[in-house]
């Protein structure tokens, strides 16, 4: 049996798990929406707490910053006053003392009467010449430059007139005192007068950083966690926190950022969220808060549970309401499936009990179930009508599906031996094609061979120019090295006659020198009748001695022998070298010679070869023409037989298209009729 319900219906589920029901499809979105409402406000009021606790954070700071630039300025204050005053007072015990040393007693009634706590004066080596601290102080003002007096040695050397020291402790004992010098008012000297700074460390404590950072911490309560002021190395100058000497390590970094003003950034401070503030201080120093985030914490949580008990309030009263609408709903869909799951009786109408939308969905649904029963009535009569037409459309596109058929398969073989014929011309084609193709390939290598030839000739013809001027110079080379093989015969005879007169001359020599020394033996005998003799004698020793060198002529004169030697070795081997040469040129110009009759007939041959490719070229492209005439003629024929197998195949397709519409326009017809029957009208 049929599934009678609508397309697109679903089953029915339990309301808690139908999530796509329109109550859950109301409920959700607007509790996603609430939520998100209530998320956004809470973080809203959480950003605007953070930042009023910023701001509150960044006043404090400012105030806290304000109360203790003015205590640095009222004790800078009180010190200048001070200094100004001491001042005054060395300058005028300088002059004093210039006009003449006092005595221990009258040093301490000076500054009994003029309240000065200390004086101090020394020579021009800084030795303590007199003081009111005692009668016999030895002490040097010079012995230790780290020491806090050494500062005051440059009043004797004149490079300073007035030396102040900021009141400190002092190095002999923790007492703050303030020292003020002065150089000597005509001799070198330091005149020095000090003053006990327990009133600067009395006005520090009533006005001072520590007593407004403590002030500060008791006003605000428990929301300042921490107070103190910082050098830049995070040692705590002051701090309400006694147990603590230095800042924390991941704090220190802000100290340079709040160098050019302020710097804020969160952390702990004794377990505790802590938002830490800084500030510069006019002498270097940094101020450095600690807030509480305790109120925001707080603040969020308050928001987050109250934003959580809203959204669930919120949720029951929507839950109840939409419940309560929706139910009446449920009795519209229950009244409309009775009508779709039931026999399709289109006489029921649904129930209207209100006039709100709910009441005009139902009456709107009963005036469309009205249009609906008028409608199958109408399809119902059509249908008993259309099903006769149907039936013989049907029978009609059968007949014709056939006969196309038929007329299908007898185009289809008309069409497969026009394609034989078609491929065997194709075949033909491609055959003519590739001997045309082979036959211009053919003409082509006969004219590159042709061309190939004619270089050949060419060059070949200039090989002989050229071998023949080598020949020529290869005979006069013969020609030349026979001459200077002549030549070097007649150099060798003119050296060995060379070398025989070198040969006498230095057998001459030699006779010489004796007959020389023998005439200079005489002389010497004769005494002073030989002198004019010795004097010949040395001469011609002397000419003796130049005739003996011919020696060394004729040693050059056996290496120019040597080297001609071995030239006339060289020319005789060039000789025979240049003789074998010009027979070679002689053989390779005979050869030449046949080479270029066998040129001379093969450069005839390709002509001849040439001319007949061209002939062979023009037959080839009247039988190429003819062929593709007779393709082309083919192809057409072939192109019309497959267009006309095209428009069969369609017309054949198209009644079966037509036979298979009928056959769904009858199921269809069928199906209409049992459905229209189902309704009970």
């Amino acid at each position: 049996m049929r599934d009678r319900r609508q397309p697109g219906a679903t089953p029915h589920l339990p309301a808690r798990l139908n999530l796509s029901s329109i109550k859950y499809k109301i409920i959700i979105p607007m509790m996603v929406i609430l939520a998100l409402v209530s998320a956004g406000t809470a973080w809203v009021t959480y950003r605007s707490t953070e930042s009023s606790l910023q701001q509150k954070g960044v006043t404090t700071l400012i105030t806290a910053k304000i109360g203790i630039e003015n205590a640095l300025i009222a004790r800078k204050a009180a010190e200048d006053v001070m200094e100004t005053e001491m001042k005054g007072q060395a300058v005028l015990a300088s002059y004093v003392i210039d006009k003449g040393m006092p005595s221990f007693a009258q040093i301490g009634e000076l500054a009994k009467r003029s309240g000065i706590d200390e004086i101090w004066i020394t020579n021009d080596k800084g030795q303590v010449l007199l003081t009111n601290n005692g009668p016999n102080v030895d002490f040097n003002f010079g012995a230790d430059p780290k020491s806090q007096a050494y500062e005051f040695m440059d009043l004797t050397n004149g490079k300073k007139s007035f030396v102040a020291q900021a009141a400190q402790p002092r190095t002999i004992d923790p007492k703050v005192y303030k020292y003020i010098g002065v150089s000597g008012w005509s001799t070198p000297r330091i005149v020095q007068v000090g003053r006990d700074g327990a009133k600067l460390i009395e006005l520090e404590g009533r006005i001072g950083a520590a007593p407004v950072l403590a002030e500060l911490k008791k006003s605000l309560g428990d929301d300042v966690l921490f107070a103190g002021v910082t050098d830049m190395t995070g040692k705590l100058l002051f701090a309400t926190d006694n147990n603590m000497t230095n800042l924390d390590a991941q704090l220190i970094p802000m100290i340079s950022q709040a160098a050019t003003g302020t710097a804020s950034t969160s952390h702990h401070y004794g377990g505790q969220s802590a938002n830490y503030y800084l500030a510069s201080l006019s002498d270097g120093h940094t101020l450095v808060l600690a807030l509480s985030k305790q109120v925001l914490v707080q603040n969020l949580y308050t928001t987050i549970i109250s934003t959580l008990i809203g959204i669930v309030l919120a949720s029951a009263l929507l839950f109840l309401i939409v419940d309560r609408q929706t139910k009446r709903l449920k009795l519209l869909e229950e009244a409309m499936t009775s009508i779709a799951d039931g026999d399709g009786d289109l006489t029921k109408r649904l129930p209207v009990r209100t006039k709100d939308e709910i009441g005009r969905l139902s009456s709107a649904a009963n005036r469309f179930i009205g249009k609906i029963h008028l409608i199958i009535q109408d399809v119902n009569q059509a249908s008993s009508l259309s099903q006769k037409d149907s039936d013989q459309i049907l029978e009609e596109t059968g007949s014709a599906k056939m006969i196309a058929a038929e007329i299908n398969i007898a185009v289809h073989e008309i069409a497969t031996a026009a394609s034989r014929q078609a491929e065997s011309v194709e075949e033909g084609m491609n055959g003519v094609q590739e001997l045309a193709g082979r036959i211009d390939s053919s003409k082509a290598r006969t004219l590159e061979l042709y061309a190939y030839n004619t270089r050949i000739k060419d060059r070949q013809e200039k090989g002989m120019v050229s071998l023949g001027h080598l020949l020529d110079s290869i005979r006069d080379n013969v020609t030349t090295a026979k001459d200077m093989e002549s030549s070097m015969s007649k150099l060798m005879q003119d050296i060995d006659a060379v070398g025989e007169m070198a040969t006498s001359i230095h057998g001459i020599s030699q006779q010489t020198n004796l007959l020389a020394l023998n005439a200079g033996i005489e002389a010497s005998r004769a005494g002073e009748h030989g002198r004019g003799f010795m004097v010949v004698a040395k001469e011609v020793r002397k000419l003796s001695d130049q005739a003996g060198k011919s020696a060394e002529i004729q040693t050059l004169i056996g290496n120019v022998i040597d080297s001609a030697d071995r030239t006339s070795y060289a020319v005789g081997q060039s000789l025979q070298i240049v003789g074998a040469q010009e027979e070679q040129v002689q053989s390779s110009s005979e050869a030449f010679d046949a080479i270029r009759e066998s040129m001379t007939q093969v450069h005839s041959l390709t002509e001849q070869m040439a001319a007949e490719m061209d002939g062979l070229s023009a037959r080839k492209n009247d039988l190429l023409q003819f062929i593709e005439l007779s393709s082309a003629s083919t192809q057409e024929t072939a192109a019309s037989l497959e267009e006309m197998l095209a428009n069969v195949e369609s017309q054949a397709a198209i009644f079966t298209n037509v036979y298979d519409k009928a056959v769904e326009l009858q199921n269809r017809m069928n199906q209409l009729n049992e459905a229209v029957h189902r309704f009970k009208v």
